[in-house]
C-alpha cells in the first residue's frame, strides 16, 4: 500500500477560475492530462474524480492550504483500490481497477496543477503533515528493489531528437505527429504547436473551442503565447521534440 501527500498554494492570475490542482495515478505511457484518458486517475480540487475524461463527484472540493494524500491498495485480492484522503480525512475508495487490466504496469503519482504551487511529501519530511492509515507505506520508504523506474529521457542535448514538420495547412502534419509519437513512446516527444496545446486547455475534459464561441481569435493569442514561452523552455531542457506549426 503506497502513499504520498501533496500542500497546495494558489500563484496569482487575472483570468476567470484560474487555479487547478488535481492529483493521482497514471501509468508511465499516460499524457500529461491527469484523467483525461485510460489508466489515468484523478482527483481535482472541484469535488471530482476522472479517469478517460468522465467526471463524477468525489469527496469534498480542496483548495490552498489543504493536504490531500493519495493512496493506493495493491492488497485488494484482484483489485487495485486508490483512494484519497483530505487534511487526515479518508474520502473512500474512489476508483477499483482489476489487476489484470494494469498487466503488471506500474502506477506512478501524477499532478496537474495550473497557477499553483504544491510541495510533497514522498517520505522525505521528518513528520507527515497528517497521520498515514495503518498499512500504508510512502512511496520513498519502499525498498528499492520494489520500485519501477519511469521512461528515462535522453542524457544530453546531443542526443535529443527534433522533428520540425513541414507541409500546407490541413495536409496531415498533425496526424503524423501524433501517431508517430504514440508509435514511439520510450521517445516521449512532446509535441510543440497551437494545435496541441488547446487540445490541453479544457475544462472538465472539454476542448475549450467549445465555450469560445466567437472569441476564437482570443484562444489562438492565448495559445501562440503559450507556444512561444514553451519553446524557449523547451531549448534548455533534455527532451525529444516534435515542432508542429505551420508558418
Amino acid at each position: 500500500q503506497v502513499n504520498e501527500e501533496i500542500s497546495v498554494k494558489h500563484l496569482p492570475s487575472t483570468e476567470p477560475d484560474p487555479h487547478v490542482v488535481r492529483v493521482g495515478w497514471s501509468l508511465d505511457s499516460c499524457s500529461t492530462q491527469l484523467g483525461e484518458e485510460p489508466f489515468s486517475y484523478g482527483y481535482g480540487g472541484t469535488g471530482k474524480k476522472s479517469t478517460n475524461s468522465k467526471f463524477e463527484n468525489y469527496g469534498e472540493t480542496f483548495a490552498e492550504n489543504d493536504v490531500i494524500a493519495c493512496l493506493v491498495d495493491f492488497e485488494c485480492g484482484e483489485e487495485v483500490e486508490m483512494s484519497f484522503m483530505k487534511n487526515g480525512k479518508w474520502l473512500g475508495v474512489a476508483y477499483r481497477v482489476r489487476k489484470e487490466l494494469l498487466g503488471g504496469r506500474a502506477l506512478f503519482p501524477h499532478v496537474l496543477v495550473k497557477n499553483c504551487a504544491i510541495e510533497f511529501n514522498f517520505g522525505q519530511r521528518e513528520d507527515t503533515y497528517f497521520s498515514v492509515p495503518p498499512g500504508f507505506t510512502f512511496i520513498q520508504h519502499l525498498p528499492v528493489a520494489e520500485r519501477v523506474r519511469g521512461t528515462l529521457g535522453p542524457k544530453s542535448k546531443a542526443e535529443c531528437e527534433i522533428l520540425m514538420m513541414v507541409g500546407l495547412p490541413a495536409a496531415g502534419k498533425t496526424t503524423w505527429a501524433v501517431k508517430h509519437a504514440a508509435a514511439n513512446p520510450s521517445k516521449k516527444y512532446n509535441i510543440l504547436g497551437t494545435n496541441a496545446i488547446m487540445d490541453k486547455m479544457r475544462v472538465m475534459g472539454l476542448r475549450r473551442q467549445r465555450n469560445y464561441a466567437g472569441r476564437w481569435d482570443v484562444l489562438i493569442q492565448q495559445a501562440t503565447q503559450c507556444l512561444n514561452r514553451l519553446i524557449q523552455i523547451a531549448a534548455r531542457k533534455k527532451r525529444n521534440y516534435i515542432l508542429d506549426q505551420v508558418g
